[in-house]
């Protein structure tokens, strides 16, 4: 069996990539998610998600 070639850190899934991903099917971040992004870099990934659906979840009336 062959060894991987890669380690786990060049393996993860990175904002920067995602955005390459993203890109060849045409999508963009919006600024507003950009910043959001920014603002939450040091943050886990579980509190990242906490705070896009806290910005982006529909309010109830």
């Amino acid at each position: 069996m062959p060894k991987p070639t890669r380690s786990a850190a060049t393996g993860r899934l990175t904002q920067t990539r995602a955005e390459k991903i993203s890109a060849v099917e045409g999508l963009v971040l919006s600024p507003r998610m950009r910043e959001l992004l920014a603002r939450t870099e040091d943050q886990s990934a579980e509190e990242r998600r906490k705070a896009v659906r806290a910005q982006f979840a529909r309010k109830s009336a």
